[in-house]
């Protein structure tokens, strides 16, 4: 084994466990800005797996979106409904590590499950694509894909991500009406 590989193994090993501890940390923390942050903590440490698998473009899309995006919409979701007191999670403390644990055990058993019965056929990449990716990068084909062959599924996308915020904000307005009448 080189060193190089023991170097890579190393900081995988450092990233998962910083990804276990924070995923850990938004199920049992009691306060929902603390689960929040450590969610950011999660984001980006999925990101850093991105980086060592060498999927820049995705990786740099789970900070903007992710970390970042779905972060700050949740926050100001939390901001936008109720009090200004810090908000206990809706599970109740002594029945959050028993619903924990058994989602945790059915996600576990639904991937067991899974990989028996899947069939994986593993699939060698065209010398094209190949000889793209070494050229120009993942970003830049992801772009190019994105922006030719996938271009009405994308801006089908942003619309639909577009009305799903608008709504959210109406029906957090209208809740904020209701309750100080």
């Amino acid at each position: 084994m080189e060193i190089k590989d023991i170097i890579y193994s190393l900081f995988f090993f450092l990233i998962a466990g910083v990804l276990l501890v924070s995923a850990l940390g938004v199920v049992f923390l009691h306060r929902i800005v603390y689960s929040a942050v450590a969610m950011i903590l999660a984001f980006l440490s999925v990101a850093g797996i991105f980086v060592l698998l060498n999927a820049d473009f995705v990786a740099v899309s789970q900070i903007i979106i992710y970390a970042v995006g779905i972060t700050i919409v949740m926050i100001f979701a939390i901001m936008l409904t109720g009090t200004r007191e810090d908000k206990e999670l809706w599970i109740a403390k002594k029945f959050r590590s028993i619903v924990a644990l058994g989602s945790a055990g059915l996600l576990f058993l639904t991937i067991i499950v899974s990989s028996i019965l899947a069939t994986f056929a593993l699939q060698q990449p065209s010398d094209e694509v190949i000889q793209r990716l070494q050229t120009e990068g993942t970003t830049s084909t992801i772009g190019n894909a994105l922006l030719t062959t996938y271009v009405l599924p994308f801006e089908v996308l942003s619309l639909l991500l577009l009305a799903a915020i608008i709504g959210a904000v109406v029906i957090a307005i209208k809740n904020k009406e209701s309750k100080s009448q």
